[in-house]
C-alpha cells in the first residue's frame, strides 16, 4: 500500500473512533455528567479494540498500528504552529490579566518543582529513572496533549524513546482529572454558594452535556476570505497552514546543514517560530486580513482531536508497567497539588470573581484552555464573570515562559542535573510568588475559609 494510502487508512479509522466516540458521548449518561471529550473517550475505544488489548487476546483488533502512533508527531506542529497566525498584539495588561498571569506562573513553576522533586527522591529506588521524567508531569497538565507529544517526540530523539508514552500518559491523567474532579469542586462550590451565575448543577443544559449543539443555536465557525470560484475560504487558511508545515521541514534540515547539533531542535519549534514570523510579515505588509483566526482554530482544534485520539490509542500498555510505580505516584500527587494550587493561590489573589477564575485556571493547569473553558461555562453560562479574560489571559500572556520548558527542557533534563533544574525553576517561581504577595496578596484570607462559608463574601464583584 503507498503512503497516501495508509495515510487515507489511517484517517478513517481515526474518523471512525472519533463518531464512536461522540456517540458514546451523546448516549451515555455518566460520561455526559463527566463532560469527557468525545477525542479523549475515542482514543480509550480505539485502546481497547486496538492490538494491545483485544488483539492480544482475540488475534483480531483494529488496525492501529505504528503509522497511526506516528501522527501525534506530526499533528504537534500543527496545533503548535498555528498558535501565533492571526493573532493580535495583546493590549491587556490591566489588574485582572496581571493577577491571572501571576497565578499561571505559579501554578506551571510548582508543576515543575513537584515533578522534579518527586524524580530525585525516586530515583535511588529507580535508577533507571531519568531525569526526563520530572518534567513530564508539566508538559501533560500544563501543557496537555500537543505539549506531551512535543517533548515526546524530542525526548525519543534524546534517547528517551518511551518518553512519549510517559508525556502522554500524564496528558491524559490531568485532562481526566481536569474534568471529572473540576466538575466535582462546581458543585460543592455551587450547593455552598460560591458561583455567582448559577444556583444548582441541574441548571446545565442537556445540549450542553450531550456535545450536540441544537440547530437553532448553531453558529459559523469561520468568515470566508476568498469567493469559492476563486479558491475555497478553506483551503486557502490550510494552505497556510501547508506552508507553515512544510516551511518547519526545510527549516529543519537547514539548520541542520549548518550544523550537526541544531538537528536537536525539534520540529514543532521551528513550525512555532515560522508560524509567528509569517504572523508578523503579513501584519507588516497589511496582509492579515487574509488569515481568518476562526477558521484557523478550528484547524487546530480538528488536528488536537485527531491527535488526541491517536495519541491515546497507541499509548504504550508495556511503559506504563514499566514505570507504573513512578507514575502511579507522580500522578496522584500531581492531582492533588494541581487542585490546591489553582484553588489556593486564586483565593489568595484574586480581587473578584475568585472562584469562576479558580474553575477556569483548574482547568486550564489540568490539560488545555478548552477545559478550563468548558468549567467556567458551566458556573458562568454567558461569559458574565471576568472568569473568560482572566484564563484567555493567562494562556497567552504566559506563553512566553512555558515555550523555553517546551523547546529546551528535553534537552537540558539530558545535560544537566536535576537539582540545577529545580534551583533554576525555583528562582522563577520566587519571582512569580514576591511579584504576587507585593501587588495582589490577600493576607487576610485563610486557605482554611474555601472550606467553609467565608469565602462567600470575596466572590462578589
Amino acid at each position: 500500500m503507498n503512503p497516501l494510502k495508509i495515510a487515507f487508512a489511517d484517517f478513517f479509522t481515526l474518523s471512525l473512533l472519533l463518531m464512536a466516540g461522540l456517540a458514546l458521548r451523546k448516549h451515555c449518561r455518566p460520561l455526559q455528567n463527566l463532560y469527557l471529550p468525545a477525542s479523549l473517550l475515542a482514543g480509550f475505544i480505539g485502546l481497547l479494540l486496538g492490538p494491545q488489548i483485544l488483539g492480544h487476546f482475540t488475534g483480531v483488533s483494529l488496525p492501529i498500528g505504528k503509522t497511526i502512533a506516528q501522527w501525534p508527531g506530526q499533528l504537534t506542529s500543527v496545533v503548535l504552529g498555528l498558535g501565533f497566525v492571526g493573532t493580535k498584539p495583546s493590549k491587556n495588561f490591566g489588574r485582572i490579566a496581571a493577577s491571572a498571569v501571576t497565578v499561571s506562573g505559579l501554578v506551571h513553576q510548582t508543576q515543575v518543582l513537584v515533578g522534579l522533586g518527586l524524580t530525585i527522591l525516586m530515583i535511588p529506588f529507580f535508577p533507571n529513572l531519568p531525569v526526563s521524567f520530572g518534567l513530564t508531569p508539566v508538559y501533560g497538565f500544563h501543557g496537555g496533549h500537543g505539549t506531551a507529544n512535543a517533548v515526546g517526540v524530542a525526548l525519543a530523539q534524546y534517547g528517551w524513546a518511551e518518553g512519549i508514552s510517559v508525556a502522554n500518559t500524564m496528558a491524559t491523567a490531568g485532562l481526566v482529572s481536569g474534568i471529572v474532579i473540576g466538575m466535582i469542586v462546581i458543585n460543592i462550590g455551587v450547593r455552598r454558594g460560591y458561583a455567582q451565575k448559577v444556583l444548582k448543577p441541574q441548571e446545565i443544559p442537556q445540549d450542553i452535556r450531550e456535545g450536540i449543539v441544537p440547530v437553532e443555536k448553531r453558529t459559523a465557525i469561520g468568515k470566508g476570505v476568498t469567493y469559492n470560484d476563486a479558491l475555497d475560504p478553506l483551503a486557502l487558511q490550510l494552505a497556510i497552514t501547508g506552508l507553515i508545515f512544510g516551511g518547519a521541514t526545510l527549516m529543519s534540515k537547514g539548520l541542520t546543514m549548518i550544523h550537526p547539533l541544531l538537528k536537536e531542535i525539534p520540529h514543532f519549534a521551528c513550525a512555532m517560530v515560522l508560524g509567528a514570523f509569517l504572523n508578523y510579515v503579513m501584519r507588516k505588509l497589511d496582509w492579515q486580513d487574509y488569515i481568518d483566526r476562526a477558521t484557523i482554530n478550528r484547524i487546530s482544534g480538528v488536528a488536537l482531536d485527531y491527535l488526541v485520539c491517536a495519541a491515546i490509542a497507541t499509548l504504550s500498555l508495556k511503559v506504563f508497567s514499566l514505570y507504573m510505580v513512578p507514575l502511579l505516584v507522580t500522578i496522584t500527587v500531581m492531582i492533588i497539588v494541581n487542585l490546591a494550587a489553582n484553588f489556593y493561590f486564586p483565593w489568595k489573589i484574586f480581587d473578584v470573581d475568585w472562584f469562576e477564575r479558580a474553575v477556569a485556571s483548574y482547568g486550564l493547569e489540568s490539560g488545555v484552555l478548552a477545559t478550563g473553558l468548558m468549567l467556567l461555562r458551566v458556573v458562568d453560562p454567558k461569559f458574565e464573570t471576568t472568569g473568560q479574560e482572566s484564563v484567555a489571559s493567562a494562556v497567552s500572556l504566559l506563553y512566553p515562559l512555558a515555550i523555553p520548558y517546551v523547546v529546551l527542557g528535553p534537552l537540558l533534563s539530558v545535560k544537566l542535573p536535576a537539582w540545577q533544574i529545580w534551583v533554576g525553576s525555583f528562582i522563577i517561581w520566587l519571582g512569580f510568588y514576591i511579584t504576587a504577595r507585593r501587588n495582589f496578596w490577600h493576607s487576610d484570607r485563610k486557605f482554611s475559609d474555601i472550606l467553609s462559608a467565608k469565602s462567600k463574601k470575596p466572590c462578589a464583584r
